[in-house]
């Protein structure tokens, strides 16, 4: 029985190494962290200046996995943006309280939350390769899809600080 299972493993594995793209394949979204350095509403761009291949905190499934290595940290990228349209195709400015800083979906809508965008911390950035750049040279080499306002120190301390507050209400209730 135990040779049965034995076999059996090794024949799965010699399968899985023979057949191409049977293996893990590479990820399409990767997630980067960096920090927003300006909006042109023109070529609907962001650049950014990369702090790392990998967002950290927020796992695989939110963000994406680690950048390629043209991906490079310490350096500007422009990333193109999508500012109008359906919420699954559209670039998503998420907010530090985790919703959508735009609603509507239009070009006017985006431009007001890219107001809100902080220019001193790292932000969580999901990226996917940008179809465009496949046949104009000029086009950012990567889309951004989501990027997440990450919370400070002080802003986790004052939600923790509201929480315990509103626990306390809660008994003191009569």
């Amino acid at each position: 029985m135990r040779s049965a299972v034995g076999i059996g493993v090794l024949v799965g594995l010699a399968l899985l190494l023979a057949v191409p793209g049977a293996h893990a394949r590479k990820s399409k979204r990767y997630g980067i962290e960096g920090k927003f350095i300006s909006y042109d509403p023109e070529r609907q761009v962001f650049t950014v200046l990369v702090l790392s291949r990998r967002a950290g905190g927020f796992g695989g499934s939110t963000v994406g996995g680690p950048a390629p290595q043209d991906v490079e940290p310490k350096a500007e990228m422009e990333l193109a943006v999508k500012p109008e349209g359906s919420v699954l195709l559209r670039t998503v400015i998420k907010s530090s309280e985790g919703t959508g800083l735009d609603k509507t979906g239009t070009q006017e809508g985006f431009s007001k939350a890219v107001t809100a965008i902080p220019t001193d911390r790292a932000l969580a950035l999901s990226i996917e390769p940008n179809p465009a750049a496949k046949s104009n040279p000029d086009a950012p080499r990567y889309r951004l899809l989501t990027m997440i306002i990450k919370l400070t120190e002080a802003e986790i301390q004052q939600r923790f600080r509201e929480f315990l507050e509103a626990v306390d209400d809660e008994v003191d209730a009569p």
